[in-house]
């Protein structure tokens, strides 16, 4: 069986409109409700998405030059990567302890 949950921390490389859904496989109906309920604990963190997006625009091999065309070809806007910015670099600080 197969389903979708929320995941922030999905991002999908040729596929930005289900950035945010893990697609999951299951054995069954029972163990896929398992596996939902665990995502459902999982917090949804919108920074964590949005630094999945820009770091799948950075990693496609043309040089983003400034902020306003990352914020193009992300869709987000420039307050929205700042704090994408902010969660990853503090996520990175309590990683590298």
């Amino acid at each position: 069986m197969c389903g979708h949950v929320a995941d922030s921390s999905a991002v999908q490389p040729d596929d930005p409109l289900h950035d945010g859904l893990r697609r999951v496989t299951a054995c069954c109906e029972a163990h896929l409700e398992q596996i939902r309920a665990a995502y459902r604990q999982r917090p949804f963190v919108q920074e964590e998405l949005w630094a999945g997006k820009i770091g799948r625009v950075l990693m496609s091999g043309r040089p983003v030059l400034s902020l306003t065309e990352l914020a193009c070809r992300t869709g987000l806007d420039e307050p929205d990567i700042r704090r994408a910015i902010a969660w990853h670099n503090e996520r990175r600080r309590r990683l590298d302890g």
